[in-house]
């Protein structure tokens, strides 16, 4: 077959203006490399390799844009064509800063502070403390299921708690801690920030983030926190100062209209939006050594940006990538090996494609589709009728589309604090919620478990109420009787795969033949190949001598399995 995908480039990560040799698995004898230069189509010869054929090229811009010229036709990113693609279907090569090799396939654990573990009572609010959107606060004891009004509704997770749970997230074989936000807000999602420069001492301070992110160093683990750069809290003395005085310097970091009325996040007034035209919010968010994405990077290793899609200028996401590009600049001159992951809830092509973040969450990508496909619904609930060819399809082509350097660092799920937990969606089907697991661990990116998914947590809210938030936010069950034994067991498996394998971890993703209702492709890396296949009503499969990877025995010949991590033996 004829194929190109990362491990086809030397360097893989090159710097701007530097050569790289770009490899060709092919039968084709002869071809040429076409390259955009300049607004011009350029060709060069392909030469023979062992495997196919090759050429040298400078990377003189990025993203550079090239394709293949085969006797049978044009070879982009999205397989052969008789014609020239489009340059939106030629392969895209990034040069300069790079995702950081540590991030490329590794596995990720969500946790929402307040829900997961509480590690000193006394730092818990209490009851009534203050009043949010009106109404006073409550703490909630730590085995009631959230509520409607989630947003102020306390468990008392803090810092402490997190550090303590290092022993089991490291039995488990977690990676990278990405925690949703820390610092100082009225809510306890903290998604409205009310000062950027104070870890929330309901969290434990700066003490425990010190002490975490050192906890965390010793044990070779990594640290992603949650970056609120689009929008602030109302209560934060910025805004207040904005608010109060049309006169003062803050005005220009948010968007007011001629009605009083301002720009939000979501058009929600206790979020408004900031404004990336001012001066003042450059200064504060991306310029001075005091931006918090450059000065939590002493004790982090990367960022999430939230709503990465919508961060810009005047109320708007204009000039988003310029601003997005800004950034991920700061934070990788704190720290040259940062990741800077993006919220990118729709198609991330585009934003990854123009030079600006390590990668992103991959909903478009992955999530949605698969848990479309899984439970017959979309993400809001509405019925939806998706065949695994159709699936295997949407997850290809997203695949395809991303610059050949990001597709191993996307951000990677099946749940999140923001959508409904995937065992929920499931109507508490375990065979299904694994499946769903094992094509998570299966499928390039960094593959990413949402706290309490790994022992069967799941949401108390009705099917008739289809929520994620604030529902899917309910804390992590401590009593070991309570955990799913199986589902732990099995996503321990998968961690340890995904870890032990190159194939999985930096592999190319080709499509696999198979039988109508299973979703089916093989991940190739050095030599390593590992074949995985997905189908919920179950499938029978032809196989040569290998090893079924989620048990460890030697298979051979017709095998029946809904779902099937497989090593061939050569």
């Amino acid at each position: 077959m004829t194929h190109h995908d990362l491990e086809h480039v030397h360097p893989p990560f090159p710097d701007l203006g530097e050569e790289v040799e770009l490899f060709l698995e092919t039968p084709a004898r002869e071809g040429l490399l076409v390259y955009e230069k300049d607004g011009e189509l350029h060709e060069k010869p392909l030469t023979p390799w062992e495997g196919g054929l090759k050429a040298r090229v400078f990377v003189h811009t990025s993203p550079f844009r090239y394709c293949f010229r085969l006797p049978e036709g044009y070879l982009g990113s999205h397989g052969l064509e008789k014609n020239l693609p489009r340059y939106d279907r030629f392969f895209h090569l990034l040069a300069g800063s790079p995702p950081p090799s540590w991030a490329l396939g590794a596995v990720f654990y969500q946790i929402f502070p307040d829900r997961f573990r509480q590690g000193r009572p006394e730092l818990a609010p209490r009851e009534g403390a203050w009043l949010y959107g009106g109404k006073p606060i409550r703490k909630k004891a730590w085995h009631e299921p959230p509520g409607e009004e989630g947003a102020l509704e306390f468990y008392g997770g803090d810092l402490f708690g997190v550090l303590e749970a290092l022993p089991y997230l490291e039995a488990l074989g977690v990676e990278v801690l990405y925690l949703t936000p820390i610092f100082r807000s009225p809510s306890s999602h903290r998604y409205d920030t009310e000062d950027y420069l104070e870890v929330d001492p309901h969290l434990g301070g700066e003490e425990a983030l010190r002490a975490l992110y050192q906890a965390l160093e010793a044990r070779g683990m990594r640290l992603v926190l949650d970056g609120v750069y689009n929008h602030v809290g109302a209560t934060h003395p910025w805004f207040q100062k904005a608010w109060a005085n049309p006169e003062a310097p803050e005005r220009g970091m948010f968007t007011f209209y001629p009605d009083g009325t301002y720009a939000s996040f979501f058009g929600l007034g206790h979020m408004p939006k900031l404004d990336y035209a001012s001066p003042l919010t450059q200064e504060r968010f991306v310029h001075s050594p005091k931006a918090p994405i450059r000065h939590w990077l002493r004790l982090a290793h990367g960022w999430r940006l939230d709503v990465a899609h919508a961060i810009g200028e005047g109320g708007t996401n204009r000039k988003n990538a310029h601003w997005l590009r800004a950034l991920a600049r700061a934070a990788k001159e704190e720290r040259e090996d940062a990741l800077v992951l993006g919220e990118l809830s729709y198609d991330a092509t585009p934003t990854l494609r123009a030079h600006t973040l390590d990668g992103a969450m991959h909903y478009a990508g992955f999530a949605h589709p698969v848990m479309e496909w899984l439970s017959g619904r979309d993400v809001h609930g509405r019925a939806v009728a998706l065949e695994a060819e159709e699936t295997l399809e949407t997850l290809l082509d997203h695949y395809q589309a991303l610059p050949l350097q990001v597709r191993h660092a996307m951000y990677t799920f099946v749940s999140s604090h923001d959508i409904p937990r995937a065992l929920w969606r499931l109507r508490g089907d375990v065979e299904r919620f694994k499946l769903a697991y094992a094509l998570l661990f299966a499928f390039p990116g960094s593959p990413a478990i949402y706290y309490g998914d790994e022992v069967g947590l799941s949401q108390a809210n009705p099917y008739g109420l289809w929520r994620g938030d604030p529902y899917c936010r309910a804390p992590f069950p401590w009593d070991e009787k309570l955990w799913n034994r199986e589902i732990h067991a099995f996503l321990k498996r998968l961690v340890a795969l995904k870890k032990r394998h190159p194939a999985l971890r930096r592999g190319s993703l080709l499509p696999l033949p198979a039988s109508k209702g299973t979703l089916a492709f093989r991940r190739r890396y050095g030599g390593e190949e590992v074949w995985a296949f997905f189908s919920p009503e179950g499938a029978r499969l032809a196989l040569p001598r290998g090893v079924d990877l989620l048990t460890g025995n030697e298979v051979e010949g017709e095998v029946e399995a809904s779902y099937l991590l497989f090593q061939p033996l050569q």
